[in-house]
This record gives C-alpha cells, structure tokens and sequence, in this order.
C-alpha cells in the first residue's frame, strides 16, 4: 500500500467514524446474553468451542511471554502466527498448529491486552499502586468484533460464529427485533455451558405513554425493598441443598486429585446457577422500580452492612444488583447516606436518636405512628425531590425542619 491510499483509506475511516457517532446520539444501546443450547451441539462443534478457548489461551500466555522481553511490545505481537509454543499438563514444551481460533479473535486478544496496559497506565499516572498482566490458566471471554463476518443471526433460534461448523442453535435470539442494528459481540465460557453477549442498537422511541408517580424505595435485611407507597419485596435466594451436598464432598477429598476437581466444575456449575437466578429477579425488580417517573434510593453502604451482623442477609438478597442497576439509570436520584431518613419525623421534623434496630414501629410525640420502612422510604422520596443532600450538603435538624416546613406549606397551598 502506497503513502497516498493508506491516506486515503484512514480518511475514508474517519468519515464513517464521525458518521457512526452521529448516528448513535438518536440510538439506545442494549445488550443481551444469550445461551448456546448443549444438547444441539455436534461432537465437532463441542470440540471447536472447547478449543477455541484453549488456543485464545495459548494466544495470550504467548503474548505475555514474548512482551517480558526486551524492547518487544504488546501491541507489536505477530497474530499471523500458525504455530505456538505452550506447555502441555505435565510442564513439558510442545508446540502446537492453531486450528480453530480466527485471526480476528486473535486481533481481539492483543488488542484487550493494550487496552488494560492503558489502564494500569491511566491508574499509575494517578498514583494507584498498580501491577502487570500476568499468564492465565483459562480465558472466559472472546471478542467476536464485526457482525456478518465474526458473528452472524440467521433465525430466531441459530447463529454463526467464525471458526464454528455449520450453525449454533442459541435460545435467547428472539429478544432481538428484526430492524435492530447489531454490532459486535462476546463469546463466553461460564461453568453451566457456552453464552454469546449481543450489543444491539436501536432508534430511541418517541412514546408518550406516561410513567407511574415518583418513588422513594428503602433499602433493608428483614425486607429487602420497601417503596413509599407501602409495597414490600423481599428477595431470598439461598444456597441450595445439592450446593451444600458438593461443597461436604469437596471437603473429604484430596486437593487436585480427579475427583477433586470433577467436584470443583460441579460447584462452579451450581454457584453459576444462584448466580442467573439473582440476575433475573434483579432484572425483574429494576423494571418494576424505573416505570416510574423518578427513582429516589439512598446511597448505602452495603459493604458496611457484612460488619454488622448481616452478612448473610446481604449475601441471599439481591440487594447490590439492584443498587447497580438502578445507580446507571437515568430516572434514578441518589441521596447522601447521612441522611436521617429512618429516624426523622416527617410531620414535624423531630430527629429521634434513640430508635434501635429492634424498632419496627417509627412513633412521635406529634402523632405519627407507621411501619419503620415505609415512613423511611417516604422520607427518601421528599429528601430526593427536594435535591436536600444530593450534592453532599450537610443539614442541621433545624435547618431540615424549616425546609420541610416549606415543602409541606407549598404542597398546601397548591392543593388550596
């Protein structure tokens, strides 16, 4: 390639840059985990997934090795290579061809890499103590960047992935809508089987259907949500019996032993299982939660909760899912954790200190008598409506009473 069209051609990339981005201001991006399904899976295509991984690996620890020495650089590595050397379950060096991995997925691995060079790069300029990219034992994930070349939908239920024979058949595909623009996308390999992560992006939709009233939602251990309307949603998944039955098992064994690590990949499996429940009735949570106009949520410190006493309510609820997802929402309103909202009258403004844990009924001298959660969730959603200590200001009890008192006088006089 001459000077002339290689400046041609990153003109011509540049251009179909700015128009990408111009087009993704009007788009809303989603992405969606789907499942390749094991039983439609040939003996072929269980052996090229399964090798896939195991030569991305190669790849990797390759690059690792070849970066330590002097001068060479990550971002040089040669991905044309057709053989590798690696070492084989008893440590010896062999060398091995590379059947089934892609050149782009290979693209994609040194192209990870350097971007967590930038990372660490980024950090250390911040003056975080920071480390190096070390050699893995597996990798779990595999970029598969340009759709109809990598990755490709061809049905509601298949798909084609580059390097895989013929097609996969993919339960999950029929979430994607016909006219949704699909770019790139993730191989991954968890402990129940092998996942594809689709991002999609789709015009954003000019509906006016109208959102439910704003919400105020405490976050709590005896129930894990209650809502300023009064609903409560307590969410329990705990370990199951089988869980408990493999780990017993994995006590009594000899460590690395076969049997050993049979019993490990069958708790991996089971630990992966509790792990889709939470992320459904999560998902399920959050959009109940964001129909509404404003999501007012407290910002808590629910690793703080582990030193109290309730590690174990915090570790079977999902309460840390939905924090996260409602925390990258935009309807969503974060208060300051300093706020009194539990222990506050919202009728008079009296702070009451010596309410205990133990207390479920929050009672005031001025005639307030409620559930303890409710009336704190109500007073997360006029903390949030009213921006008091969103932007870490800090309030007195006098000056939270006289803002109150405002706020109860104007919703007076407009209901006058």
């Amino acid at each position: 390639m001459t000077e002339e069209e290689r400046l041609l051609k990153n003109k011509q990339i540049s251009i179909s840059k700015q128009e990408t981005l111009k087009k993704r201001q009007n788009q809303v991006c989603k992405t969606f985990t789907v499942k390749v399904s094991k039983n439609h899976l040939s003996k072929l295509q269980k052996e090229q997934l399964k090798m896939i991984f195991v030569e991305a690996k190669w790849i990797y620890n390759d690059m690792i090795n070849w970066s330590s020495k002097e001068d060479n650089k990550i971002w040089n590595y040669n991905t044309k290579i057709k053989e590798i050397s690696h070492k084989d379950k008893d440590g010896n060096c062999v060398v091995s061809e590379l059947k089934y991995i892609g050149s782009s997925m290979k693209q994609w691995i040194v192209q990870n890499a350097v971007s967590n060079i930038k990372t660490l790069s980024t950090l250390k300029r911040k003056g975080k103590k920071i480390g190096r990219l070390k050699f893995k034992k597996e990798i779990r994930c595999i970029g598969l960047k340009q759709n109809n070349i990598t990755h490709k939908i061809i049905s509601k239920n298949r798909m084609k992935i580059q390097g895989i024979s013929g097609s996969l058949f993919v339960n999950g595909l029929k979430q994607i809508k016909d006219d949704w623009e699909i770019s790139s996308a993730k191989l991954l390999q968890k402990p129940d089987g092998y996942y594809v992560s689709i991002t999609v992006f789709h015009n954003k939709e000019n509906t006016n259907k109208k959102k439910e009233n704003p919400i105020g939602i405490d976050f709590g251990c005896s129930t894990s949500f209650t809502t300023s309307d009064g609903e409560k949603i307590d969410v329990k998944i705990q370990e199951s019996e089988r869980l408990k039955k493999l780990q017993r098992r994995l006590s009594k064994q000899n460590k690395n032993s076969k049997n050993y690590n049979k019993t490990k990949n069958l708790l991996k499996i089971e630990y992966q299982k509790i792990s889709n429940k939470k992320d459904d009735i999560s998902n399920k949570i959050v959009n109940k939660f964001t129909k509404h106009s404003i999501v007012v949520i407290q910002d808590e410190q629910l690793k703080n909760w582990h030193k109290n006493g309730h590690g174990k309510a915090v570790q079977h609820s999902v309460l840390g899912r939905v924090k996260s997802k409602l925390t990258n929402s935009n309807n969503v309103c974060i208060i300051s954790k300093w706020k009194p909202t539990t222990k506050l009258c919202m009728n008079c403004g009296e702070i009451h200190d010596e309410m205990k844990l133990s207390d479920r009924i929050f009672k005031c001298s001025c005639g307030i008598e409620m559930d303890r959660d409710v009336h704190a969730a109500q007073n997360i959603l006029k903390f949030g409506l009213e921006k008091i200590g969103t932007d870490g200001i800090e309030f007195t009890p006098v000056d939270i009473k006289a803002l109150l008192e405002e706020l109860f006088n104007s919703e007076n006089n407009l209901g006058g």
